[in-house]
């Protein structure tokens, strides 16, 4: 059976970003079957799994919900929204913005 942690939680000062991909916080440290991103700051972001691919835009000041996998058996078999090690990426196209923007992930041991 599948054990629960609390989220584990990421943020990105908006006034860091540039035009290309960046680390986003360290990678995940549990795989992540659910994760939800809030882009509290005042420029859209993208968001990626590989530093290349745009998987993810997030408007400023919008809440992106990943639901992702849920149901216990769908854990117990191991399968998860993003694996343990995934290293998120972030960047945007304007200029660097005022806020921040926090990858909440729930996550299990």
């Amino acid at each position: 059976m599948v054990l629960y942690t609390d989220f584990e939680i990421k943020e990105f000062d908006s006034a860091a970003l540039v035009g290309w991909y960046q680390p986003f916080g360290t990678a995940l440290s549990n795989p992540c079957y659910g994760a939800v991103i809030s882009n509290e700051s005042d420029t859209p972001v993208y968001i990626s799994v590989d530093g290349v691919t745009d998987n993810f835009r997030v408007g400023a000041h919008v809440t992106f919900d990943l639901k992702g996998l849920q149901r216990h058996d769908t854990l117990d078999r191991g399968e998860y929204l993003l694996p343990k090690g995934t290293q998120l990426h972030i960047r945007h196209n304007l200029p660097p913005g005022t806020g921040f923007i926090v990858f909440h992930a729930l996550m299990t041991r």
